[in-house]
């Protein structure tokens, strides 16, 4: 008992005053990404090709705040972290210009060439004026054929006929010969953009979309995106997509614009958390683990704009229990004395007690807000589905980072 006692004292004063300053969390934090590195999806095309439209759709950000969080790395890239350059979980390199001015790819080349896990080309499905971007492939191609290369043809509604015609449903893409009812100059077209880029010797993986606004009328709005998602996993095993996926009846009941923001943030602190506790030595890590988790929590409590105070903090950590959360701490650490096995199974376990911190924390501010307090019974509840799910959803992540494509 007085073991279990003095472990939540440290837990309460990590969490309330961290031992460990910004600048040793930040420290660890670039450690930890080295040990764990960030996937990263270079995108070619030319202008208004789609490829805003795509990051959007991937992501879940709106234009501008792709545009925001756009900067430039050389002279002819743009880079995108998502949700932002410190809580990276995905990065998207941008090659600007192709089409407008001469592209010489080998600076992007050599600033990428450690970096890019998934070559993407953007086309728009009746565009044949690909020279620019075909020049730049063949040369980064022959630089690293090992890439897996996607090709996304967009803007499919441009070749429908007529062009009011409403999207094929059922996806009928997935299939060459395309079956009748996809408009015939949008066929010849799909399938000549295809037959260019294998003319390349490039084994790559088509996909069609078409990413529109509410407005120009066609639904869905982003349509060919479960196939786009398909592909990229096809390509790039990482779970990206189940990681960055909504589970629509456990989280129905926060469906507001501060858990659609928060939500990426707490992934990015559950991976940081999964990487830093990968270190074998037991307990050597738990401060560190115990800062991600405050700052993250105080990340959470600025996007509710709520404050977390002394007295909100006690409400949650007494909600979840002592013996509950003390119990799940320590568990994590004894994990640590199996060889080997045992540090990769504590870093997704203190991934998902991240995860699942985080997410109890959004289901609290969201109560708040609604003059509720779920109880100690609810809170646990909630927690242990939250774990289960952080688990299920960081897993594949986790474990395919340590071994990037290409």
């Amino acid at each position: 008992m007085g073991i279990g006692k003095q472990m939540w004292r440290s837990v309460w004063n990590q969490f309330a005053t961290p031992q460990v300053t910004e600048e040793e969390l930040r420290e660890t934090l670039h450690k930890a990404r080295q040990r764990l590195p960030v996937p990263v999806f270079w995108l070619l095309g030319k202008a208004q090709s789609g490829k805003t439209s795509l990051i959007r759709a991937l992501t879940g950000n709106t234009r501008a705040e792709i545009g925001n969080g756009l900067r430039p790395c050389t002279k002819t890239a743009t880079e995108y972290a998502f949700p932002n350059d410190e809580e990276c979980l995905l990065r998207f390199l941008d090659t600007r210009g192709l089409g407008e001015v001469s592209y010489d790819a080998s600076e992007d080349l050599k600033f990428f060439q450690d970096q890019a896990h998934l070559l993407i080309i953007v086309v728009k499905a009746m565009d044949h004026a690909q020279g620019a971007v075909l020049d730049a492939v063949r040369q980064i191609h022959q630089a690293h054929p090992q890439w897996p290369v996607l090709v996304v043809q967009t803007c499919l509604h441009e070749g429908y006929a007529p062009p009011t015609k409403p999207h094929d449903i059922p996806y009928p893409y997935g299939e060459t010969p395309f079956p009748p009812q996809v408009s015939m100059d949008l066929a010849r077209s799909l399938m000549k953009q295809r037959e260019t880029f294998e003319s390349l010797g490039i084994q790559a993986r088509y996909v069609a979309v078409d990413f529109t606004l509410p407005e120009d009328g066609y639904d869905p709005v982003e349509y060919g995106l479960p196939e786009l998602w398909t592909a990229i996993e096809e390509l790039v095993p990482l779970g990206l997509r189940a990681m960055m996926a909504e589970a629509e009846e456990a989280h129905a009941s926060l469906r507001d614009l501060h858990y659609k923001a928060a939500l990426p943030h707490i992934l990015s602190y559950a991976v940081a958390a999964g990487a830093a506790a990968a270190i074998p030595v037991p307990f050597v890590d738990m401060p560190v683990v115990l800062g991600i988790q405050a700052k993250m929590c105080h990340t959470i409590a600025s996007i509710y704009h709520q404050e977390l105070n002394g007295q909100r903090l006690g409400e949650i950590l007494s909600g979840l229990g002592m013996g509950y959360l003390v119990g799940r701490l320590g568990s994590r650490e004894l994990l640590k004395f199996i060889p080997v096995l045992g540090s990769t199974v504590s870093s997704l376990y203190s991934a998902a007690t991240t995860y699942a911190l985080g997410m109890t924390l959004c289901y609290y501010f969201s109560r708040i807000q609604n003059g509720g307090l779920p109880g100690k019974e609810e809170f646990q509840k909630i927690f242990a589905a939250q774990f289960d799910e952080g688990q299920a959803k960081l897993k594949e992540y986790l474990t395919k980072l340590r071994k990037p494509a290409g």
